[in-house]
């Protein structure tokens, strides 16, 4: 049975490789879009590395646009979109919050220790490193932000 929100494609993942998903712009909706994204993966035997890339990219991005992205703290709507691309698979996460271009963030400097590291602020930078491309771009009112995985032949090696 499909949750509310997703789309036939993800019942049939293998066959299409693409999977959609819309969640409200609740920090208790990330569970949902982790399980979703689980989902898309098994139906592909992703490696777990590659499955972890994702799933880190997904949450960061999310958690970004949740808690930043709506200064009326209505209830919006945000898609996400996967799609497997021959040895890559492809993540985008679409708002319709406030004009916002992660990737002209500033790089935060990185803390020598543990100790020193901040409480948040590393999202981007998270995403920036464990993603092999990121692209945003804005249209009719809308953030896109574009991740592309590629399955890395250390992400197949392990057992």
């Amino acid at each position: 049975m499909r949750t509310t929100g997703e789309t036939a494609a993800v019942a049939e993942c293998t066959a299409s490789a693409v999977a959609e998903l819309s969640i409200r712009n609740r920090l208790d909706e990330l569970g949902r879009a982790s399980a979703w994204l689980a989902r898309f993966a098994d139906s592909l035997a992703l490696p777990p590395e590659t499955v972890f890339r994702l799933d880190l990219g997904l949450t960061e991005a999310l958690t970004n646009v949740i808690a930043y992205a709506y200064p009326d703290r209505a209830e919006h709507e945000i898609r996400i979109r996967l799609e497997a691309e021959g040895a890559a698979v492809l993540l985008e996460v679409e708002d319709d919050g406030m004009p916002f271009d992660p990737l002209r963030a500033e790089r935060p400097p990185l803390p020598g220790t543990l100790e020193e590291a901040p409480i948040g602020g590393l999202g981007i930078h998270l995403i920036r490193s464990m993603l092999d491309e990121c692209h945003y771009r804005r249209e009719a009112g809308k953030n896109r932000l574009t991740m592309l995985a590629k399955r890395r032949e250390s992400d197949e090696s392990r057992p």
